[in-house]
């Protein structure tokens, strides 16, 4: 247990934003972390998180967190990716994130186990033998939108990028002002659930490959799959191919292209 609080008062981690952000002078935040599964502990590692999803939900309702998510990586994988799973804490500002890290005393504690089996208790205090919390993240959204309804997503496919120095509100400009459009209309045709730009608040360094990202969400596989060009030609018909790849790689790199699906949620 002690090994588990101090790994995460450390450093505070979807890549994954729900819907209900709030305004950006208090702006929602999420806690991103990235687990490696050890060799041969695919199974218990997701019983762990079955374990800690109990715990996530008393988390809600004590008012600590807002929400939780489980995603699996699909692309990359394999036993040289860099990790399996996502797990993103929602937090409704910017000061809950340090009232998360303070909970971890024995009687929160305690609270918060309390509906949980013995078995479940000890797994849950386990997950250090079943994974490795590759890295952590602190995130915030900037624009998104999504389709009506709030159904919850099953696949989100995340371009991580890298934005040239000064080049943080043209990059801004076109993902809100030129590229959101598109995606309104392409939720109105049925070609995908939602859009949202997110932006990286920790770590920080010019070293870091990442500092913002543009998500995609999807309802089924087959979803993915389908063409957006109608949803481009209606919006922006005058804008060729080629002019769209200048405009882009302008204002922003893509260091990496990740697709996950979501396994579980707490909200």
């Amino acid at each position: 247990m002690k090994t588990i609080i101090s790994m995460l008062s450390l450093a505070l981690t979807c890549l994954f934003f729900h819907t209900n952000l709030h305004a950006q002078n208090d702006p929602e935040y999420v806690i991103v972390e990235y687990m490696k599964v050890k060799p041969g502990m695919a199974e218990k590692y997701l019983a762990c998180e079955q374990a800690w999803k109990l715990i996530h939900q008393n988390r809600v309702k004590a008012g600590y967190i807002t929400g939780w998510e489980l995603e699996e990586v699909m692309f990359p994988s394999g036993t040289d990716s860099e990790y399996d799973y996502l797990t993103i804490t929602h937090l409704k500002n910017w000061k809950a994130i340090n009232d998360l890290n303070g909970t971890w005393t024995d009687a929160i504690w305690a609270s918060l186990t309390k509906n949980l089996t013995a078995e479940q208790k000890d797994i849950a205090n386990k997950a250090e033998e079943y994974r490795e919390i590759v890295k952590r993240e602190i995130w915030t959204a900037g624009d998104m939108v999504f389709a009506p309804g709030g159904k919850r997503p099953a696949y989100a496919v995340e371009n991580y990028m890298r934005i040239p120095a000064g080049g943080w509100d043209a990059w801004t400009d076109m993902e809100s002002k030129f590229v959101k459009p598109v995606h309104a209309k392409s939720i109105e045709l049925g070609t995908r659930n939602g859009w949202l730009m997110g932006h990286m608040v920790l770590p920080r360094g010019q070293d870091y490959p990442y500092q913002a990202s543009t998500i995609d969400f999807y309802d089924t596989w087959e979803q993915m799959g389908l063409d957006e060009g109608k949803a481009w030609e209606a919006i922006h018909p005058e804008v060729n191919q080629a002019e769209l790849g200048s405009r882009f790689n302008a204002t922003r790199t893509i260091s990496k292209t990740e697709v996950r699906r979501l396994v579980d949620f707490v909200e």
